[in-house]
């Protein structure tokens, strides 16, 4: 593929463990968003991954989706911009008291 980006998908809690892997490489095009990084490990990863991460064309409101350490929806939601080197990680909402 010419003229892509890297970009550093990590996983924590139920998707780790689907995954089975922490952190995964992510080759997308230079025009590509946080969802589309998404949707590419889902490619790779299957249905079960899906159903667990997305609830209809949303991510589920059981997890948070970072980029570069920052919650996405601070940054305006999954459909920005990637760039080379980015890192996505998704993890589980903490919940308790």
């Amino acid at each position: 593929m010419v003229g892509y980006l890297k970009v550093k998908f990590k996983s924590f809690g139920p998707v780790r463990r689907l995954l089975r892997e922490k952190i995964i490489d992510v080759e997308v095009s230079p025009d590509a968003t946080v969802r589309q990084v998404i949707d590419a490990v889902l490619e790779l990863r299957g249905d079960e991954l899906r159903r667990l991460i997305m609830q209809d064309k949303e991510i589920s409101g059981n997890l948070i989706v970072m980029l570069n350490k920052k919650d996405v929806e601070t940054l305006g939601g999954i459909d920005i911009a990637v760039h080379d080197g980015d890192e996505i990680a998704i993890l589980p909402h903490v919940q308790g008291g």
